[in-house]
């Protein structure tokens, strides 16, 4: 695709209008001006921009800091008085998604884009399909794989580390432009409940969504009040995707499987059992993972698969995983499904998983004269603790196994009574420690911890700094211990209050505890 060319104003303002949103426009001649890019801050306004004016915490200040910078217009739900033109909408944050459409020209149309939302599994299901995608696109010639994550994001130009699992609509527009520009085979991201309540994806469509799972999280002031409005955020993915994959074996399927079917763009619903049901509540199996064992280090598995619903389960393909875990044979599932759906051959989708690998997830670093296991792990919640908890029992059995771990600041509160509990039932004993604070105290965070962990039997201690702890946890590991490092994988950030602070990742502190280099 060619470079994409700057719109008209008069662009932004008529897609506003379709929508309902536009409460008022400016002249003729202001509406004339090109849109050299949309924004809401103000230090990245360059001439031409149109800046949205959004946040209980906004400032006027910011809106005069974007007019000194060139800014030749305002999204705004209310005058401004700065001297600028203002496209004045209803509603900022479904306008601000509209505008980012126009501005990429709908670029996420010129690939499939694949949106992936679920309470655990998003990532390594994203990197599993990453790693088909680009064993696929090297033999075939075709372009590269972008995805966005809550890792990393690429979009064919630009690689950097993420902050956020679904960045606001603005930035999607940018990776969505550079990805139609750099000509990529496909993009998959990671959708959040958070970006489907506050519309980032709002007027995207998703070529393939997959619902991978549902669990509780993510409820707190600052994201969703209620287990309730977590879900009913989730469910909006049915609304912008074509064809959808739901998991069969998932909490709340029902919901689930009702919300899929009134999808008003679903045009395809394919169900999937990661514990080999023919089918569920009534509902077959396009596809299911059958015989999930161990070989070795292996993780082994068949995909059974059926044309129809009323014809009879077979065998389709066996996939074999070096990534560490059981549980992942379910994300491996819907990462093989989703390439099915793409035209990918049976051959590059098995190689793929294969050599599939997520940074930070499943981690493994073995000290053998201490006879210690170091996993590094992103998991950060009920669900991927419960999983990852029962995988390293089945996969490391007899092995006393301890866990460092921290709960975020302001959100996910209920992680800090949750995750204690699930520590209590299968560790053997707990480092508690920093987990992006943000505003609130980490020796607070980790002292309420700590206490729920009594509270529930478990034993445990406080090294806040987490480097630290990290490695007076390994000098005090007994032979034949298992030492999880859980939800910070390879990120190189703390969020301490409005900063994101360098620090050694915990794959790092890992490789160099143990002697191994970091890939």
């Amino acid at each position: 695709m060619n470079k994409i060319e700057a719109f008209p104003l008069s662009s932004y303002a008529q897609a506003l209008k379709r929508e309902g949103l536009l409460l008022s426009a400016p002249s003729p001649e202001a509406l004339a001006r090109p849109v050299t890019k949309v924004s809401f801050d103000s230090r990245e306004v360059i001439p031409g921009t149109l800046f949205i004016c959004k946040g209980l915490t906004f400032k006027n200040e910011y809106a005069l800091s974007a007019k000194e910078k060139g800014a030749s217009c305002l999204l705004t739900e209310e005058p401004r008085h700065t001297g600028l033109c203002e496209l004045l909408v209803s509603d900022v944050r479904r306008a601000m998604a509209v505008c980012s459409n126009v501005y990429c020209a709908e670029a996420f149309r010129s690939f499939p884009l694949i949106g992936l939302t679920g309470t655990k599994g998003k990532s390594t299901t994203l990197y599993f399909l990453k790693s088909i995608c680009e064993t696929y696109c090297e033999k075939a010639g075709k372009g590269a794989f972008a995805y966005i994550s809550t890792i990393d994001t690429y979009d064919g130009k630009v690689k950097y580390e993420s902050h956020l699992t679904t960045p606001e609509a603005p930035e999607l527009s940018e990776r969505f432009k550079n990805a139609a520009e750099a000509g990529v085979f496909a993009m998959g991201m990671e959708v959040s409940s958070q970006a489907l309540k506050l519309d980032r994806c709002y007027g995207v469509e998703f070529s393939v969504g997959a619902f991978l799972n549902f669990g509780i999280d993510h409820i707190g002031s600052f994201e969703h009040p209620d287990e309730e409005d977590y879900l009913q955020a989730k469910l909006r993915i049915f609304d912008s995707c074509r064809t959808c994959l739901v998991n069969l074996n998932t909490e709340r399927f029902c919901d689930i499987i009702t919300a899929a079917k009134k999808g008003v763009a679903v045009e395809k619903l394919i169900c999937y059992s990661p514990l080999g049901d023919d089918s569920v509540k009534g509902y077959p199996a396009r596809y299911a993972a059958r015989n999930i064992r161990k070989e070795g280090s292996l993780t082994v598995f068949e995909i059974w698969s059926r044309s129809e619903d009323t014809a009879p389960l077979t065998l389709l393909t066996e996939i074999r995983l070096t990534m560490p875990g059981l549980f992942n044979a379910e994300n491996a599932l819907a990462a093989a499904i989703i390439a099915i759906e793409l035209g990918i051959p049976l051959t590059d989708i098995c190689t793929g998983l294969y050599e599939g690998k997520a940074a930070g997830r499943m981690e493994l670093f073995r000290d053998e004269a201490r006879d210690l296991s170091i996993i590094v792990d992103y998991a950060h919640n009920k669900l991927s603790y419960e999983t990852l908890f029962k995988s390293c029992r089945e996969e490391f059995p007899g092995k006393r196994i301890e866990i460092l771990f921290g709960c975020p600041g302001g959100k996910g509160y209920q992680r800090r009574e949750q995750l204690p509990e699930v520590v209590a039932k299968y560790a053997d004993y707990a480092w508690i420690t920093e987990e992006d604070p943000f505003m609130e105290d980490p020796a607070q965070i980790s002292a309420e911890v700590l206490n729920n962990l009594e509270r529930f039997g478990g034993k445990g201690e406080i090294i806040v700094d987490r480097p630290a702890c990290i490695r007076e946890a390994v000098r005090r590991a007994a032979p034949g211990t298992v030492l999880i490092l859980a939800a910070k994988g390879r990120e190189l950030y703390q969020h301490r209050g409005n900063q994101y602070v360098e620090i050694v990742s915990d794959s790092q502190m890992a490789a160099q505890l143990t002697g191994h280099t970091l890939e």
